[in-house]
């Protein structure tokens, strides 16, 4: 009946991580697989690769916190004490995902600043013979 009860509350903290994860890898698999070689693609790459690391230890933070809660049996005060890591370790993955997310954005501005300068008419003057 222990690991039932475990067994749930451990699927449902994988479950809020899963959007992130599923998000996380077919941007990775996008960026990986279909891109050629453009400035700001490792970028890119690097931070959606930090986004998916901070979020599988979400995952397993999640799962651990639980069976840190299901192993108590009643003592909870040793138990404020890990909590309060708990905390200060999801702060510290919401901090990493965050700054993923600004990796991501600057290589896709730099992508982006590239096409545009290549596709962009010339403004010099034409010579005159």
């Amino acid at each position: 009946m222990y690991m039932d009860g475990f067994l749930v509350q451990a699927l449902t903290m994988l479950g809020y991580q899963l959007p992130n994860l599923l998000a996380c890898t077919a941007g990775l698999a996008l960026l990986t697989v279909w891109t050629s070689a453009a400035p700001g693609r490792a970028l890119a790459i690097g931070g959606v690769g930090m986004m998916l690391g901070a979020s599988m230890l979400s995952a397993i933070m999640g799962i651990a916190q639980t069976w840190l809660i299901h192993g108590s049996q009643g003592s909870y005060q040793s138990m404020s004490g890990m909590l309060g890591i708990f905390g200060a370790v999801s702060l510290l993955l919401n901090l990493a995902s965050a700054i993923g997310l600004a990796m991501l954005a600057w290589g896709a501005c730099q992508a982006m600043r590239t096409a545009t300068q290549r596709n962009a008419p010339s403004t010099a003057a034409p010579e005159r013979a």
